[in-house]
């Protein structure tokens, strides 16, 4: 399956607690089967500002890491949040245009960019 949504994108939360929240991608999380393979539908992203969970952190040995109560970014399904183009969220196409794969936004389709920190 490809991913249609990478590091960096701008994404609104569509489903959910932050339903309408947007923020930025951090990263992609692609889990795996038992025989190695990436499963299509265990893709989960982690999005700034949104489906804040607490941690409670314990001191650990005699390194000094921030302890207590932490505050920390729980990863989001993919089919839970929508690519910010520029009518709002939207679902994301692929075409080939000559020899180059394009992003495309499906509701306008105009090209989107891919992010440059990808």
């Amino acid at each position: 399956m490809n991913v249609k949504i990478s590091r960096g994108d701008e994404v609104e939360v569509i489903t959910g607690n932050d339903k309408g929240r947007r923020g930025t991608v951090h990263s992609v999380i692609r889990k795996k089967n038992k025989d190695g393979s990436y499963d299509p539908n265990r893709v989960y992203v982690l999005v700034a500002g949104a489906n804040l969970v607490v941690k409670h952190q314990k001191p650990t040995g005699r390194v000094r890491t921030q302890t207590g109560r932490i505050e920390k970014e729980a990863p989001i399904h993919i089919s839970n949040v929508a690519l910010v183009g520029t009518a709002g969220a939207t679902r994301v196409g692929n075409r080939i245009e000559g020899e180059d794969r394009v992003r495309f936004d499906r509701k306008t389709g105009d090209p989107l960019p891919r992010p440059d920190n990808s």
